[in-house]
């Protein structure tokens, strides 16, 4: 039996490969993340059934060793677990949202999966085999990257330039490539059979077309700086092969060479062709300063600060950034004023997880180190293992400064910590073979009989695992995914079906609730012939409950406020209530109260206040955004427009000269508007929305 389980385990890790191929985008909202993570997700809970019954067979051959590696990685999912429940919002920590699903949860089973298979493959031969396999699945997500660069409409993929394959990220796909690449480097090293060994050229070859094809600048520097670890470790490792080393000193040299030749000519048009290295090459400490990540990163440190030791809670960032939101963010377009991730591992784990979870990451890192080194000196790990194996980290934690982890990601790095884990250790006796005799303890290693009854037992709680967490998740993303279709198409349908969503007790209901919402919202400000007036009460009724259970659950959530603000004006259109203006004029301050400088917020804020004749206050709240940060546009055209409606023109001339003195160039739509405020008579006295 035992070694029908280990065949079964080994099985289910081989599955786990093929997860990152996963794409159902006519079934699930966020089509590249959830099929992905359910499905990965459930192979686990089977992989942890299975484990379970090998330890009842036998404890000391399959039972977790104390290692460096295996107390970081301890360390860390406890540091995230406290952070989790420590944070601003332990329930969105604990699951994540729809878009990245990687709450305590997940990792918890991204740790789980580490364990299983730092136990399951013994020795090098199983491991090359397990290589083989993901390489293989590798190599076809980096195939579909490559067919969309000449076909970009291939799954969804809207980006000419940048490919995002069956992941849906272009960053995704650059870190994929990355380490497909070192993965084909030592399976190459290590390989005698010659067919493989082209195989694994043609791997290589395709991953590199994947990283270039990204156009991912992380993944590239990544790329640089673990091959430049690499030819370091094969120069300090090979000291018994002069030769060999002059010449890995020569490609060290002339790699160095290359690079300085690309950054001198980064302005020509054969480097501006490259894709990928044009963006790395070109890229300048000015350029980031002045981009919207550099915000993202001051206010990451800032919030750290605020909460040092644990942080804000994993996945919060979102709140950090809106409390600590800086003016001069809306430059950039309103796009770049939502982050939910600092897109840099280091600010985002000091501000999410604070020094605490910030060291238990790096720590992981120096334990896999440590482990490899210790290995090596006693000739434990093969000597390739060893240079490629540290390489890889290098170049893994190199392109996280620009990006953050993802469930690919977390899929491939812990296979990597689990292969060093498992090959930096010397298996002892009770490893091998169960009824050998352990050293240590003296004691009878030999397998025991499980029952039927355990066995039976094991397997239903795996079932009921799967069908809370796995299979009723999936069933209220498919019909949430159904009610958004119907409710744009056929609203009247879709109001019913949305019922049957909102009813679903999955863990992401409040996801649920949002989209639904927001989607009736748009509904209700559209086309009135629909829907017949009872429906649309009906349906604006289902929508306010929901919001105001996600207020409930996420009290500093300014999209929960900012919905229910556009709840309010449609509940005032539809019934002509008085109290849906107060509705929204309410939630417009308390989502001003959780992010008091975005200019979102306060713009709207303006308009509830004109409608309620509070002019002045529209006028100090629009002119304070003006003064937070004179180079942002929208300010100056809403002031004048109200000061045009208030009879103030001198006033409105004058801002608008002020507009000029400081350098604001307006867009032509804006001009437009201007050129309104300027006409010689008012021609309504509606609110700029």
């Amino acid at each position: 039996m035992k070694q029908n389980i280990i065949k079964v385990l080994k099985f289910l890790i081989y599955a786990t490969f093929f997860v990152p191929l996963l794409v159902l985008p006519t079934s699930f909202i966020f089509p590249f993340i959830v099929p992905k993570i359910l499905l990965f997700r459930s192979l686990v809970t089977l992989m942890i059934g299975c484990y379970v019954l090998l330890l009842l067979i036998n404890w000391e051959e399959f039972k977790p060793r104390f290692s460096l590696l295996n107390l970081a990685l301890s360390v860390f999912l406890a540091s995230f677990a406290i952070s989790t429940f420590v944070g601003v919002d332990p329930y969105h920590s604990f699951w994540d949202n729809h878009e990245r699903m990687l709450g305590l949860f997940t990792i918890f089973y991204y740790i789980a999966y580490y364990f299983i298979c730092s136990l399951i493959f013994k020795n090098w031969t199983e491991w090359s085999r397990a290589l083989k396999v993901f390489l293989s699945a590798g190599s076809l997500v980096m195939f579909v990257g490559i067919v969309q660069h000449f076909k970009p409409g291939l799954l969804l993929n809207q980006d000419v330039d940048r490919v995002a394959s069956t992941l849906g990220n272009s960053i995704y796909v650059g870190g994929y490539s990355l380490f497909l690449i070192f993965v084909a480097f030592l399976l190459f090293f290590k390989e005698k059979n010659k067919i493989w060994k082209w195989l694994e050229v043609v791997a290589g070859v395709l991953a590199v077309g994947g990283i270039f094809f990204s156009g991912t600048r992380g993944s590239m520097l990544g790329l640089v700086a673990g091959m430049g670890i690499a030819v370091l470790g094969y120069i300090i490792v090979l000291r018994d092969f002069p030769k060999t080393r002059k010449i890995l000193i020569g490609v060290a040299a002339a790699g160095v060479a290359m690079i300085s030749l690309l950054y001198v000519f980064r302005q020509t048009s054969f480097v501006l062709s490259i894709p990928a290295v044009n963006r790395a090459i070109n890229t300048s400490l000015t350029s980031i300063k002045n981009s919207p990540r550099w915000i993202a990163w001051e206010v990451a440190i800032i919030s750290w600060k605020e909460r040092p030791a644990f942080g804000w809670g994993p996945n919060n960032f979102f709140y950090a950034f809106n409390k600590h939101y800086q003016s001069r963010s809306l430059r950039f377009g309103y796009g770049e004023t939502w982050f939910d991730n600092a897109h840099n591992i280091i600010m985002n784990t000091l501000a999410v997880q604070g020094a605490v979870g910030f060291l238990s990451y790096f720590f992981i890192f120096f334990a896999a180190i440590v482990a490899v080194a210790l290995a090596r000196r006693k000739k434990i790990l093969d000597l390739h293992v060893a240079v490629i194996g540290v390489s890889f980290l290098v170049a893994h934690l190199t392109q996280n400064v620009t990006v953050f982890e993802n469930p690919t990601s977390y899929l491939y790095f812990m296979f990597w910590l689990a292969m060093i884990a498992g090959l930096s250790v010397k298996k002892e006796e009770a490893d091998v073979a169960g009824s050998k005799n352990n050293h240590k303890t003296g004691k009878i290693s030999t397998d025991k009989v499980v029952g039927s009854g355990t066995i039976v037992t094991t397997c239903l709680v795996m079932l009921f695992v799967l069908f809370i967490f796995e299979i009723q998740p999936a069933r209220a993303n498919m019909k949430t995914l159904d009610a958004l279709k119907y409710l744009s198409y056929q609203p009247e349908i879709g109001v019913g079906i949305m019922k049957i969503a909102l009813a679903f007790n999955a863990p992401h209901i409040d996801d649920i609730r949002s989209d639904l919402s927001r989607t009736a919202s748009q509904v209700l400000s559209g086309d009135a012939a629909k829907l017949d007036k009872e429906k649309r009460i009906e349906l604006f009724n289902l929508a306010v409950e929901a919001m105001q259970a996600n207020v409930l659950l996420h009290p500093y959530d300014i999209r929960n406020y900012l919905v229910l603000s556009q709840l309010g004006q449609i509940g005032y259109t539809l019934t002509n209530n008085t109290s849906y203006i107060q509705l929204y004029g309410d939630n417009l301050e308390l989502a001003l109260k959780y992010s008091p400088k975005r200019q979102q917020i306060i713009y709207n804020l303006a308009n509830f206040y004109l409608q309620i004749g509070k002019t002045d206050e529209a006028i100090k709240s629009i002119a304070q955004t003006i003064e937070d940060d004179p180079q942002i546009r929208e300010g100056y055209w809403r002031l004048a427009y109200i000061y045009r409606l208030t009879g103030k023109m001198d006033k409105a001339i004058e801002l608008l000269v002020l507009a000029e003195k400081n350098g604001v160039i307006f867009q032509p739509e804006e001009q437009n508007i201007i050129a309104q405020i300027l006409a010689p008579e008012v021609t309504g006295k509606q609110t700029i929305k």
